[in-house]
């Protein structure tokens, strides 16, 4: 299932969380949550269970600068996922005054509608960008150091393509080790990324996994993987 977030104005009080889109796409079969830009760090971190984002919807129609909002947004999902992870992709509801000043918003965006905002237009928009994100993803092969990770089905294998004996965990923190290479990340933050916010284990988790992921990768991958003592652990670019 996938998570939808909707960010608009902040609620008045007693106001019902869900807006009419937010509805309309859980009908749809997404996970919806309704949140306002300036609403608490944890509120974001918590909206889906600890799990970020698949697609932000940004309520703007109702702003003079769409730009302030949409910056205030990407601050708030840093702030909640940090800098390591890409911002989630975002349709934003504009009005036609805003499209006078597109160049300062346009790259902030990957989409947006013009009222009337239909229902039924933008659960299509929602089908359509995540329907694409998922076709990158399921024919998304990842070659690192001869290994390659095949994204779609959750196997690695090495150069001479005999698959490697990976944990599903195992090879979701490969995987994010590898798209992240020249970057050293502390237990708390892959506990995050990898095993989500929520997750009740402790920190030494992690350096289960890295020494079973040392003991089961090629040598000459095995030894790109870099521990840095009170810094965290990653993958050297070469």
């Amino acid at each position: 299932m996938r998570n939808v977030l909707v960010t608009g104005p902040p609620l008045a009080p007693g106001r019902d969380q869900d807006s009419p889109l937010a509805a309309e796409l859980a009908r749809a079969g997404y996970r919806t949550a309704r949140l306002a830009p300036d609403d608490d760090v944890d509120d974001f971190c918590h909206a889906f269970g600890g799990t970020p984002p698949d697609l932000v919807i940004a309520d703007l129609s109702s702003a003079r600068d769409p730009l302030l909002p949409l910056q205030h947004l990407r601050r708030r999902l840093s702030q909640a996922w940090g800098d390591d992870l890409p911002p989630p992709p975002c349709i934003a509801l504009l009005t036609p005054a805003h499209l006078e000043r597109r160049k300062e918003w346009i790259t902030q965006i990957d989409d947006f509608l013009l009222p009337p905002y239909d229902l039924a237009e933008a659960r299509a928009r929602v089908d359509l960008m995540l329907f694409r994100r998922r076709s990158m993803e399921a024919t998304a092969m990842l070659t690192f150091a001869g290994m390659q990770l095949d994204l779609s089905t959750g196997n690695a294998y090495d150069e001479d393509g005999t698959p490697l004996p990976l944990r599903p965990r195992e090879f979701d923190l490969l995987r994010f080790l590898v798209t992240h290479r020249g970057k050293l990340f502390p237990r708390e933050r892959l506990l995050d990324f990898v095993w989500g916010i929520d997750f009740g284990g402790g920190d030494r988790t992690v350096d289960i996994h890295i020494r079973r992921l040392r003991a089961k990768l090629p040598e000459r991958v095995a030894s790109l993987l870099e521990t840095r003592r009170g810094v965290g652990y990653g993958f050297r670019v070469s």
